[in-house]
């Protein structure tokens, strides 16, 4: 069969190949190009015929297309599923004939159209991961400040002034009241000058005001009053990572860990760092090891991991992880976002467009969620959807919306 297709189309190409020569050498590479104002009518006949290349009806396929460019010589979806078509059928030098007229009508087809697969649809996609990491409860925060002050009263380490002062610290810090709580811990220091608690709870609020420099110099005179406080070497690792000292940082953390190999917030900080420096899969290891400390009461670890996946292409892990995440945080419209995107990049344009129909429900002004999901309607030939989806991500205010809405729909 594959040979009679061959046949067939070699005997149709001889008859248009030189006119379609002739159209490339005419064709402006810039946004100038222009087609008549009509809505296109070779819709179905490109849904039709993706269906049926799916299928390996390549006869079927084929007249189709034939029918599709014929009607719209200038439609750049058309000439770029063609292009799939020819390189299926081993017409290798004609398929890229293809893809070259239709850069020249749109610049993004071939990232659109999965002519070199889903993946290159990360040149289109709005992706931006490290917007959507969810920060670690303020509860979560606090819990090892209340936990260390229980141990030390327990080992009966603070005078009782001493744990006043701080219990009254980290109750402001709790209901954000942090120069109230400044104020209880700049006694306490002048009072209990060696007391690691309340310099390490200064550095935290100063760090939160913006004066990294002065919570350096409050978590380091903790550290030297105290070696063995965790919590003090993994403010000061975050705080040498927010200045860009990332070596020392690095060392502060892992000695945070050393000290404390439960301290979860410290597997999690390290992995931030480490995928600063670029070392992703050292960041998986630490978020392996938050997740085998607390398991699902860490949900952050989940969704952080999957997004670092996702950089690393492993689309099948992250999409496991968001999943899990999206089961605990049904309502997050840039966790459905983030998993559309997954499922855009695994060929499944269907589901992704569910999940981008469920973010705009929970965030009708989610400009990302509206653009991608025209992105997804361009995937499949549905323009009248897509076309909608980029003029409402542009009055959201997306950046790239424009772009794409002025190659993709300028012959509406």
């Amino acid at each position: 069969m594959r040979h009679y297709i061959v046949i067939i189309f070699t005997v149709l190409l001889s008859a248009n190949t030189f006119a379609q020569t002739q159209r490339m050498n005419h064709l402006e590479t810039s946004r100038t190009f222009t087609v008549e104002n009509k809505i296109t009518t070779i819709q179905p006949l490109l849904q039709e015929a993706d269906r049926q290349l799916r299928t390996m009806d390549y006869e079927g396929t084929l007249f189709k297309l034939e029918s599709a460019v014929a009607q719209e010589p200038a439609s750049a979806e058309a000439l770029m599923l063609r292009a799939k078509f020819k390189k299926m059928t081993g017409m290798d030098t004609e398929a890229k004939l293809d893809v070259q007229m239709a850069e020249s009508i749109n610049p993004y087809a071939p990232s659109i159209y999965g002519y070199e697969g889903n993946g290159a649809l990360l040149n289109v996609l709005s992706v931006e991961p490290e917007r959507y990491v969810q920060p670690l409860g303020k509860t979560k925060k606090l819990n090892d400040y209340y936990e260390a002050l229980d141990r030390k009263i327990a080992a009966d380490e603070l005078k009782n002034y001493e744990i006043d002062y701080i219990e009254y610290a980290l109750q402001n810090i709790e209901t954000d009241n942090l120069n109230e709580a400044l104020d209880a811990l700049e006694i306490a220091t002048r009072k209990f000058p060696n007391s690691a608690l309340a310099y390490d709870l200064k550095g935290m609020i100063l760090k939160k005001q913006g004066n990294v420099e002065a919570a350096v110099a409050a978590f380091s005179k903790a550290v030297v009053f105290e070696p063995d406080f965790a919590i003090a070497w993994y403010n000061l690792g975050q705080a040498e990572r927010s200045r860009g000292n990332y070596d020392k940082s690095k060392k502060y953390l892992d000695r945070a860990i050393e000290l404390q190999s439960d301290l979860t917030k410290a597997y999690f900080e390290r992995a931030i760092l480490h995928k600063q420096i670029g070392e992703k899969e050292a960041a998986i290891e630490d978020y392996n090891a938050v997740i085998d400390l607390q398991g699902s009461a860490y949900m952050e670890a989940f969704l952080n991991r999957g997004l670092t996946k996702k950089m690393l292409g492993d689309f099948t892990g992250a999409l496991a992880d968001l999943d899990q995440v999206i089961d605990e945080f049904p309502d997050n419209a840039d966790l459905r976002k983030n998993r559309g995107n997954l499922y855009l990049l695994f060929g499944m344009p269907q589901r992704a467009i569910e999940d981008y129909s469920k973010a705009i429900q929970l965030d009708d002004e989610h400009a990302e969620a509206y653009y991608n999901r025209a992105i997804a309607f361009l995937t499949i030939y549905d323009k009248v959807s897509a076309c909608a989806d980029l003029d409402r991500s542009i009055e959201l205010g997306h950046d790239m919306a424009e772009e794409i809405k002025t190659y993709s729909c300028s012959h509406w």
